[in-house]
Formats: C-alpha cells, sequence, structure tokens
C-alpha cells in the first residue's frame, strides 16, 4: 500500500496526496506558486486576498479527482468496457491534471502575460500536437503550462505517457498517448471535470476567492453540484451531464460567477494598478526574463516587489504609485457595445481629458459566464441533461429546463477610463463641461 499525505485546506477540508503526487507538489516549479497570489491587486482591494496558486492547484486537483471517483463508483454504464486498471488511469490523470493546470502563471499574470515571447520559443515537440506546432502569436500562460508539463519529464517526476495525457486533458491541441486514445471518451470526460462549462478550476476559485476575499458572492451548492453530476449518453459517446435536479445548483454556479467578477474580479481599483505594472515594465523600472520555461519557473511576486522597491528608490515614478498605494481616478466606467451615445461620451470625455493635461488610460475587461448550447447560441458547449418520464431516461440540453441558463450568454464587456491622481481636479472641471445627453 503507498504511503499517502493530509494537507489541510480551509475550502476541502482534507486534502490527501500520493507518493507520487508528492513527487510533483515539491518539485521547485510547483512550490513557486506558494508565492504567485492568485489575485493579484485585488488585495488592495480586498486585503485578505492573497491567498495562493498552489493551494488553489491543490483545491483543484482534489475536487477533479473525487468528481471522477463518485462517477466511478455510481458504475455508471458509460465506463462500461474499462477495466479497473483503466479507471485507476482516469483517475489520476483528472488528479494530475487539476494540480498542473496552472504552473504556467508568470507574476501578475493579468499584466506579465502581455510580455511573452512568442510561442514559437516554448513549442513543444512537433509529435505531441494533433496538428502542427503553434506560431505566430504570442505566448499565453497556456501555452507555459504545456511547456512545463512537458520539462517535468525531463525533471525526472512525470514519465512521459503520463505527461503527455495530463497536456491532453488540458488543451485539444495535444494528441494523447495511446493509451488514452484507446479509452474512447475517457479524455472527454476528464476534459470536462477540468476544464469545462462545470470544472473544477471555476468549482474552486469561486469559493476560495469568496472565502479569502470576505464576501459571499462565491458561494454555491457544491455538494448539489456533485452529487447530480453523472454520465449521459451524447453523440459521440458517453460525456459528463447532469440530471435534471441539478440544474438549478449550476444556476447558483453561474451566478456566483457573475456576482464575484462584478464584486471582486471586475472591481475598479486593481485594474489601474496592473496599468502602473505594465508601465514599470515598458518603461524599464523594472525587467522580468520571460523568455524561456526556465526563466519563467524561477519568478515569483517576491522578485517583482523586490525590483519595485529598488526603482522606487532610485525615482521609478510607477513603482512608487504601486508601493505608495496610490490608486487612480476612475472617471468613466461604459459597456462596450451598449447604447451608441454612452460609447460616444467617453470618446469625448477623453479628447477632452487629453486637451486639458490629464494623463488618460483604459483598461479594458470582458468576460463570457456561458458557452452553452442554445437558442441563443446554437454552436455553443454541449452539456446534457436526463430526466425520467415513466421510468424512461430523456436526454436533453440543460437550457431546456433553465431559461436563465438558455439566455445568459452575454459577456460582461467594460471598460474603465481613469486619470492619475494627480489629475483628479482637473478632470472634475473638465467632467463638469462635456455634454451629456438628455
Amino acid at each position: 500500500m503507498s504511503l499517502t499525505y493530509e494537507i489541510r485546506d480551509p475550502i476541502h477540508r482534507t486534502i490527501v496526496i500520493t507518493e507520487d503526487e508528492r513527487r510533483v507538489v515539491d518539485h521547485p516549479w510547483l512550490q513557486r506558486l506558494r508565492r504567485i497570489c492568485q489575485l493579484g491587486f485585488v488585495s488592495l482591494v480586498y486585503p485578505g486576498a492573497v491567498h495562493d496558486r498552489f493551494q488553489h492547484s491543490l483545491g483543484v486537483m482534489h475536487l477533479a479527482g473525487f468528481r471522477f471517483q463518485r462517477l466511478v463508483d455510481a458504475k455508471s454504464p458509460g465506463f462500461a468496457g474499462l477495466s479497473a486498471a483503466d479507471l485507476d488511469y482516469g483517475y489520476r490523470l483528472a488528479r494530475f491534471s487539476g494540480l498542473l493546470h496552472d504552473v504556467g502563471h508568470a507574476p501578475f499574470s493579468h499584466t506579465t502575460e502581455e510580455f511573452l515571447p512568442g510561442v514559437g520559443a516554448i513549442a513543444l515537440n512537433g509529435d505531441w500536437y494533433v496538428h502542427q506546432a503553434p506560431s505566430g502569436r504570442q505566448a499565453t500562460h497556456e501555452d507555459f503550462t504545456l511547456a512545463a508539463i512537458h520539462g517535468l519529464i525531463g525533471e525526472g517526476v512525470l514519465e512521459e505517457g503520463l505527461a503527455r495525457d495530463v497536456a491532453a486533458v488540458l488543451s485539444p491541441t495535444i494528441r494523447p498517448s495511446p493509451r488514452l486514445a484507446a479509452l474512447g471518451p475517457l479524455a472527454g470526460i476528464l476534459r470536462a471535470l477540468v476544464n469545462g462549462e462545470l470544472d473544477a478550476d471555476r468549482c474552486d476559485y469561486l469559493l476560495r476567492d469568496s472565502h479569502f476575499s470576505g464576501v459571499t458572492y462565491g458561494i454555491y451548492d457544491l455538494q448539489r453540484l456533485i452529487a447530480c453530476e453523472t454520465l449521459v449518453p451524447g453523440p459521440d459517446g458517453p460525456e459528463l451531464g447532469l440530471d435534471v435536479h441539478g440544474v438549478h445548483a449550476v444556476e447558483a454556479l453561474l451566478l456566483a460567477r457573475y456576482h464575484m467578477f462584478h464584486q471582486v474580479y471586475f472591481h475598479k481599483t486593481p485594474p489601474a494598478f496592473e496599468y502602473y505594472l505594465g508601465r514599470a515594465l515598458a518603461e524599464g523600472e523594472i525587467a522580468l526574463p520571460l523568455g524561456s520555461v526556465a526563466e519563467l519557473m524561477a519568478l515569483r511576486d517576491d522578485h517583482v516587489i523586490r525590483q519595485l522597491h529598488e526603482a522606487k528608490d532610485g525615482g521609478g515614478i510607477w513603482s512608487k504609485r504601486i508601493l505608495d498605494r496610490e490608486p487612480a481616478k476612475l472617471v468613466l466606467r461604459e459597456r462596450l457595445g451598449a447604447e451608441a451615445q454612452e460609447n460616444f461620451l467617453a470618446q469625448a470625455l477623453t479628447d477632452s481629458l487629453v486637451k486639458a493635461g490629464c494623463h488618460v488610460f483604459h483598461r479594458h475587461s470582458r468576460q463570457v459566464f456561458s458557452t452553452l448550447e442554445g437558442p441563443q447560441n446554437p454552436h455553443g458547449r454541449r452539456l446534457l441533461c436526463e430526466r425520467r418520464v415513466l421510468g424512461r431516461p430523456i436526454i436533453e440540453p440543460v437550457t431546456r429546463h433553465s431559461d436563465l441558463l438558455a439566455a445568459f450568454n452575454k459577456p460582461i464587456d467594460l471598460r474603465h477610463t481613469y486619470v492619475l491622481r494627480q489629475d483628479a481636479a482637473t478632470a472634475a472641471k473638465v467632467m463638469e463641461n462635456v455634454q451629456v445627453w438628455e
């Protein structure tokens, strides 16, 4: 019997890891996530929100494995034909995929991702891809995650077949190993658990971010959601779905995301500090080596903070604004795609502020809450539910049983217009003279 270890967690209480998992958990590339805050500058508004990506990764690992094992224990017909060894491999994949899903994040990733290199600099072996290696675009943290997973093979903590299948679960661009490919719909089921509409990622971060931010917006009925998960027959074989009685739990999850984005993630204050950090990087007050996996894996939040202090001492104005918590003045928050006169006002205001000598900048915040297939989105992501009529199972899209889920696919699409704090008085006078529609 393999050794196991217990980790205490404020959200899931006890998380158990195996010896194989501990080798990955203890690797420096995972341990660095202890020193990368989950929410970046959000802690300048919600002081408790200083939790890290490491604990979130453990939570996602726990939820992905727990939910997969519950489906196995339910003896779903969707797993018919899979051996105990196959299902055990699926369980390991679910957990390792959850553990490693965020390993490629840089410090303050909402800002620093703009400075990542071209994707060609970190492309994997060509035979890992379903088609061809990506090129001609900037790398993302997802690309760095895949590259880091590949790198853990050379680090001696992941075997190649397992690493490749973890990458395939996290990204459909990766070709699974022959072992996973032979298991039919298992890869799709795992992908839905780790990176789908009801994935373990959002199920963990909503509860965790809500807890540490000191708000209740992100709370939903996780246990009911899990209890209603099942495998249903889909067009391409068994897939993750719901008992119809779980529809309200899905609605609650969606509303929790909506409220957290409005009240926490898209709060007016953090975007200005993200702009400051971007200016500090662009103007050379600080420098972050981000050209390779090895360079990114050596970076933590404290590297950025130390450089900010050094830059401030040397007269760096952007670093000073960050460390002194000097918020910008929000002068307009507009909904992109809203009434034409609202968007016209933003341009008129910007022109007037610039003419008055104000330093004006904009930050764009956008989030789609549901990509579910439905009347408003016929090509969206499929989520099926099962109900029984006269004892017979009926499989239907979940959106047929929820007006909310059917209609809730309009994104939040906001643009914040700011001036520097030193320009606040000038901006106030300008705003008094800007023409507003009746």
